[in-house]
This record gives C-alpha cells, structure tokens and sequence, in this order.
C-alpha cells in the first residue's frame, strides 16, 4: 500500500470508526444499568442488596476469565462476525429481562454477559480498531474511541434518564424501566447488524486447528514490551477505578456540599473527551507512549496536589484544578494503552494473542484498587486514610512512568521508523 493510501486509512473508516466507538460504549449499557435504576431494580425483579452484589460478581467474575480467552478467539475467528455476535446476543438477553425471570435467571443472564460482552467482544473490538488505520493513526484512532465512548456514555444516559423519568411519571417505574430495558437492547442488536453489514475486515491467517496458538502465545509471552505495556495499563487503570474516592475526600476534609461533591465526580466525564481527543491527535505527532509518559506525569503532579492541599474550604479551587489534571491525565493514559502497541513488534494478527495477557493482568486494577482503599479507609480514620490511599496512588503512578521510560528506550529504533513514515 502506498504511503498515501494507507495514510488516509482512517479517514476511509470513519463510519466503522463510528459503529465501533457506540458499540464500544452500548455493550455494556445492559449489564451496568441496574446500578443506575438501583431502587426500580430492585423492587421490579423483587431482589434483595445481597442478590442484587451477586448480579454484578456473576459479571465480573466471568468476565476476568472472558478478557484472557477473548484473545485467542479473536485471533481464531474474524472481528465482524464476533462483534455481530456479541452485540446480538447482548440484546437478546436483555429482551428476556421483560419475562421478569427469577433470581437465578437474572444470575446466568449478568454470567452470560460476561461472555457476551467480554470474550467475544473486547480483544475483537481492540483488534478492529487496530486494522481500520494505518501505522501512523494508532494514537488517533484509539483517542477517538476512548473520547467517543465517554460522549456516548454521556449522551446515552441523559436521553435514557429522561425517557425513564417521561414514561415513569405517565405510567408507573415499571413501564419506565421496561422502557430502558428495550431501548438498550434494540440498539445493541442494531449496532450488530449494522456492524456486519458495513464493517468490512481485512483477511489474516488464521489458526483452524487449536483456540491457543502455544507458539504465538510463547512469542507474546517473551516479549518485555508485553510486560512493560501490561504494567502501563495497570498503573494508569488504578487511577481510573479509584478517582471517584476524591470526592468523599473533599466533601469530608474540606466541607465541600454533596452537589459540589456529585459535580466534582460528574466532572471527569466533561474532561474524558477532552484528554482522550487530543491525546489521541497529539500521539500521532510525537508518539502514543510519549503521550501515555506526558499524562503519568501530569497525574503525578496532580495527585501530589490534592495530597499537599490544607483541608480548607478556601483552597477548594487548587483540589479542583488537580482533579481536572487527574481526570485529563487518566482518561489520556487510557486512550494509549493498544495505541503503543504498534510501537513493538507486535503485528495485527497477534493483537488477540497479546491483549490475552494485556487486559486481564493490567485490567485487575479494578478488583485490587477498591480492596487496597477499603483497607486505608477503615484503618486510618478520616484525612489520614484518604491520604495513605492517594499516596499509595502516587507511588503506582510513578512505577507506571518508569515502566514508561523503559518503554520509550526499548522502542526507540520502531518509534523512529514510525516517525519517518509520517
């Protein structure tokens, strides 16, 4: 492919781009919900707080397993067709929420969403993100994504909100959930159809005969820069679990009001587009683990910010102020996490071999983070835990940046390559 041609790649797929950015956000619109509509959830599936936590390990659990085999399925069967799939049958599922079916239905329902959403929908999203843009696109498109779901996420929840509320007030919560219930699930079977007819996917040799190609997984496994990026994800994803635990700090130490709290959380989905959008812009001039290096480093400063601020009401503006560097830096990070693979020696058939071993050992952030702040909280009361908690932060950030640094050295020669395509 000429210089030219695989130059405005991208620009040829800006309605795959588009597809995959709503499917990436709407996917997990169906296993989520009940945790916004908690109350209505409750009461119309006639569930108790104990089940309603069971719901969301069923999801988890499989999902963790889901993020290492979803590689290898999707370096097994093509992108379209598991995308198509899992989208589908997401919807589908969530159809057979208006049976109001019992505990243990609802139970495998969020189990099967693990699968659906998860393992033959992740590793298969990252894989055709990478194909549709070139070389020198990685950090954009992926910064597009990133940004893109926080707008969908955005958008989506306030029309559905509003509908809820609409069809609640005129009928009763039940019609307005159900309501929800079949919005979120025609859409994702839309968004699959929609997918296989117009995603069209370049072709890759393809192991027919085992789901683990032991020979490729070894190549992966041998690689530092898989270590290296694995660490990268898990530094910067701790920071997105755990940012949400800023807001009872201020409340707490510096007298902040709960709107100003609430506000302060609602904040980052503002700043999420902004840092993804040019992160992902910026990557394609100086370079996607440049970016991801830049963003530790703001996240550091920031973090020290809010830590080293007096619990004075009067200088609530500096928590601010480092709450938007966090938010920024974070949501930035977390744009790059696939973009610097193009970096390293990794082509794009051996994306769903690699990010087998990318996304479940760096995405674990979400299940140690909250148990490493649980612990601060309840040992040291008050300002003290918070702050043990924000330092602990701190520190994984700095080992994100080193992490970062060695990246930078071990892909020199690549990155250079990269630099003179453009």
């Amino acid at each position: 492919m000429s210089k030219a041609a695989e130059g405005g790649k991208l620009k040829k797929n800006l309605f795959t781009l588009f597809l995959l950015v709503v499917s990436g956000a709407m996917v997990y619109s169906l296993p989520y919900f009940r945790s916004y509509y908690y109350d209505t959830f409750l009461i119309e599936f006639g569930l108790n707080d104990v089940q309603m936590g069971a719901l969301g390990s069923a999801y988890g659990s499989f999902a963790v397993i889901a993020y290492f085999l979803g590689g290898f399925c999707a370096d097994r069967w093509p992108a379209r067709k598991l995308l198509t799939l899992s989208l589908v049958l997401t919807g589908g599922l969530g159809l057979i929420l208006l049976l109001r079916p019992g505990y243990w239905g609802l139970f495998a329902i969020h189990a099967i969403w693990g699968i659906t959403s998860i393992l033959t929908f992740w590793n298969a999203l990252i894989k055709a993100l990478r194909s549709i843009a070139s070389s020198e696109e990685q950090g954009r498109v992926f910064g597009l994504f990133e940004g893109g779901r926080g707008v969908t996420n955005m958008v989506q929840s306030a029309l559905i909100l509003a509908l809820f509320g609409v069809v609640s007030k005129k009928v009763n919560a039940g019609a307005g959930l159900n309501t929800v219930i079949i919005v979120y699930s025609v859409i994702n079977i839309a968004l699959g159809l929609l997918i296989f007819f117009f995603y069209k996917e370049e072709e890759f040799k393809r192991d027919k005969k085992a789901l683990i190609n032991v020979p490729e997984l070894k190549r992966v496994i041998r690689m530092p820069e898989t270590w290296l990026n694995t660490l990268i994800i898990f530094c910067s994803y701790a920071m997105c679990c755990s940012y949400f635990y800023i807001t009872p700090y201020a409340t707490e130490v510096f007298g902040a009001t709960a709107i100003i709290g609430a506000a302060a959380g609602y904040f980052s989905q503002f700043v999420r587009p902004v840092g993804c959008f040019i992160s992902g812009f910026a990557a394609d001039k100086i370079g996607a683990s440049k970016v991801c290096a830049i963003s530790f480093c703001v996240m550091i400063v920031s973090m020290i910010g809010i830590i080293c601020t007096p619990g004075k009401m009067s200088l609530i503006w500096i928590v601010i102020i480092s709450l938007a560097g966090v938010y920024a830096s974070m949501y930035a990070c977390q744009s790059m996490h696939f973009a610097i693979m193009e970096e390293a020696e990794y082509p794009i058939e051996l994306t769903g071999t690699a990010t087998a071993i990318l996304t479940p050992l760096g995405y674990s952030a979400e299940a140690i983070a909250p148990l490493i702040a649980g612990y601060c909280l309840q040992t040291w009361t008050g300002e003290k835990g918070y702050k043990v908690f924000f330092i602990i932060l701190t520190v994984v950030a700095v080992v994100g940046l080193i992490a970062n640094l060695i990246w930078l050295a071990r892909t020199k020669e690549k990155r250079q390559m990269l630099h003179a395509k453009k």
